[in-house]
């Protein structure tokens, strides 16, 4: 038996969010700095790679979290695609600076495209919930909340990104982290 796929509105954001993404790692500027810790870029690494892991893994088929799932999917991919269109050519996988982004949702938060990555993945396990992508999704956030960590204290050495951090003082919520 041949089951039929959907193409709907979560492949539909997801697809451009990963057009936009390819178009800015082909086109982004040089680094000014990179941080030379190997165990700071592997978490960045692991970080951004994370989300494969999630691949393969059995939908739960409950119809309202399947909704569910797919409104705070298409709403983390709409989120990702604004975060890249705001970074435009200073998108970067490893922990390096580039230019300091202070407008769109960096002027909320200082890590929405962090933000969105965990929000997709938390869309993502709502409608395939099951031990191990629980374990996957606590992983994957702690990395990125590492992740931000580490890369603040890397570009904290530039006097731009700390006049940015005393103006924007929330991670990844607005008034609460």
């Amino acid at each position: 038996m041949i089951r039929e796929q959907k193409f709907g509105f979560n492949e539909i954001s997801f697809v451009c969010q990963n057009i936009i993404l390819l178009m800015v790692v082909l086109l982004r500027k040089p680094h000014q700095g990179i941080d030379p810790s190997l165990p700071h870029q592997l978490v960045a690494l692991v970080a951004f790679c994370s989300g494969a892991l999630l691949i393969g893994q059995p939908a739960t088929h409950h119809p309202f979290l399947t909704s569910i799932s797919s409104l705070i999917i298409v709403c983390a991919n709409v989120f990702g695609i604004m975060t890249l269109l705001n970074l435009g050519r200073s998108f970067g996988v490893l922990i390096a600076i580039r230019e300091v982004k202070t407008g769109g949702l960096y002027s909320l938060i200082r890590h929405p495209m962090y933000g969105t990555d965990i929000l997709l993945r938390l869309g993502f396990i709502i409608s395939h919930f099951n031990a191990l992508t629980a374990m996957i999704f606590v992983a994957s956030t702690s990395c990125y909340v590492y992740r931000a960590i580490l890369e603040e204290k890397f570009l904290s050495h530039n006097p731009a990104y700390r006049q940015y951090m005393a103006k924007v003082s929330y991670r990844f919520i607005p008034g609460i982290f």
